[in-house]
C-alpha cells in the first residue's frame, strides 16, 4: 500500500484539496467528487498512486473535516454553482472528473455549468461511479427518506452499503461529527431534479458500477449514455456500492486507462470549448 499522503489545501480555496507533493509539471489533473457523507480524504491514497502522471485533487464539501463548522448548501444545484466557481482555477490543463455516488451528480452538474459557460473543453472525460443517470438517480433503492431515519437506522444503512466510514460510527463522538453531513447530503441528493435545457455534454463519459451494487443497477448506470454527445463506456467491477474500497487496484487501473489520453495532448486544449 502506498504511504498516506499529507493534504494540502489551495490557499485561496477551502473547497479543493490535494494529496501528495505539488506537481507543477503534471500533464493533467484528476478532480474527485466524494459520495454522500464523504470528504476529500476518501481519495487520500490516490495521491500516492500512479495515475498516468495526473495530479489528484478532491473537492471538499462544507460541513466536514476542515470545514466542519460551515453550513450545508440549501440544495445540490447551489452546491454545483459553488464548486464550479472554485474549480475555474484548476482548468489550466486537461482535466478528468471522477465522482462516486452523489459525487457523480455533483461532477455532472459542474460540467454542465462549465459547458454552458464555454469551459467544458477543459474536462476531457467524466467518470461517474456507483450512480444512476440523472433522470434515474433519486432516490437509490432502499435509501428512500434516508435523511429522516434515526441515528441507529441510518448507521445500519451505511454499514449495509459498505461505506468506508461505517466502522467509525460505533464511536459516539465520531457518529455525532459524521452523521449531520450524511443526513444533509442525502437530503440534497434525494431532492435533486436535473434542470431542463442547456447544452448537452460533449465530453466522453464512462460509468463505473459494482456488479453486486444493490442500490444502482447496471441499467441505471448505462443510462448515462444519454447525457452526452461524446463517447460512452460502461465498466463493471466485482463488489457492491463501495466497490472502490473492495477492489482499489482494479479501479485505479481503469482510471489510468481513462487518464492516459488526457496526459498526452497539447495543454492548449484546456481552453477550448
Amino acid at each position: 500500500m502506498a504511504p498516506r499522503q499529507a493534504a494540502a489545501t489551495r490557499p485561496d480555496s477551502p473547497w479543493l484539496r490535494t494529496f501528495g507533493p505539488p506537481q507543477p509539471a503534471a500533464p493533467a489533473r484528476l478532480v474527485c467528487f466524494p459520495h454522500a457523507g464523504g470528504a476529500a480524504s476518501y481519495f487520500r491514497d490516490w495521491g500516492g498512486r500512479d495515475l498516468a502522471g495526473a495530479e489528484v485533487w478532491a473537492v471538499q464539501y462544507p460541513g466536514r473535516e476542515n470545514r466542519i463548522r460551515e453550513g450545508f448548501p440549501p440544495d445540490l444545484h447551489t452546491l454545483a454553482d459553488q464548486v464550479t466557481e472554485e474549480l475555474r482555477g484548476l482548468l489550466d490543463r486537461p482535466t478528468v472528473f471522477f465522482g462516486h455516488s452523489m459525487g457523480a451528480v455533483v461532477g455532472y452538474e459542474v460540467l454542465r455549468r462549465l459547458t454552458a459557460g464555454g469551459r467544458g473543453g477543459a474536462v476531457l472525460h467524466l467518470v461517474v461511479s456507483g450512480c444512476g443517470a440523472p433522470q434515474r438517480v433519486r432516490p437509490f433503492a432502499g435509501q428512500e427518506g434516508a435523511h429522516l431515519l434515526d441515528d441507529d437506522r441510518l448507521v445500519a444503512l451505511l454499514k449495509h452499503l459498505g461505506s468506508g466510514n461505517a466502522g467509525l460510527l460505533d464511536d459516539p463522538d465520531m457518529r455525532s461529527a459524521f452523521l449531520p453531513a450524511v443526513r444533509d447530503d442525502y437530503r440534497i441528493v434525494q431532492s435533486y431534479v436535473p434542470r431542463v435545457g442547456g447544452p448537452l455534454l460533449r465530453t466522453d463519459v464512462t460509468a463505473f458500477v459494482g456488479r453486486q451494487d444493490e442500490a444502482v443497477g447496471v441499467g441505471d448506470a448505462g443510462a448515462w449514455a444519454g447525457a452526452t454527445r461524446g463517447r460512452f463506456t460502461l465498466r463493471t467491477f466485482p463488489g457492491g456500492h463501495f466497490y472502490l474500497g473492495e477492489h482499489p487496484d482494479d479501479v485505479l487501473h481503469a482510471l489510468r486507462e481513462v487518464l492516459r489520453p488526457a496526459t498526452t495532448i497539447d495543454t492548449g486544449r484546456a481552453d477550448e470549448s
